[in-house]
């Protein structure tokens, strides 16, 4: 249920970069800048901004005075957008995968769980996914650059 580095990161640095275009910078940023005033290493950067890039959440310009720009507005990139990029899946447990059995009978393998159809948790979790889905999908990245969550 934890979420990434990658994704914590990753809205950190976009963040900044919708911060920076509300200010009416429009030129594009270079990862050592954003590196620099996020604390996060060029090389991390590079990783998620390529996850960005082939998404569409970010572009990337190459040469001098180049670097990266958001692919749309703010208000149009929703923070599930950025974290379903980022991340395999949200998931409160195992089993809501269908793959992995959370029962000792079963040895917890990747086998369908016994217990799904009267497992008195499932629901518990199912709505926990729903709730997060909801939100992520529902809040954008100007959302949080604006402290409105």
């Amino acid at each position: 249920m934890l979420i990434s580095t990658r994704s914590r990161y990753a809205l950190r640095v976009l963040a900044r970069m919708a911060r920076m275009m509300s200010a009416g910078e429009k030129q594009p940023v270079s990862l050592a800048l954003l590196s620099e005033q996020e604390q996060v290493s060029v090389r991390y950067l590079e990783q998620i901004f390529g996850l960005l890039r082939s998404n569409g959440i970010v572009k990337g310009k190459r040469g001098p005075g180049g670097g990266y720009v958001l692919g749309m507005s703010p208000g149009k990139i929703s923070l599930f957008d950025v974290v379903s990029v980022l991340e395999a899946d949200f998931l409160p447990t195992n089993c809501m995968s269908g793959e992995t059995s959370c029962s000792p009978e079963d040895g917890f393998k990747q086998v369908s769980c016994t217990l799904m159809d009267k497992c008195v948790t499932r629901p518990l979790w199912m709505t926990l996914r729903n709730m997060y889905y909801t939100f992520m999908k529902e809040k954008t990245l100007e959302d949080l650059t604006e402290g409105q969550i």
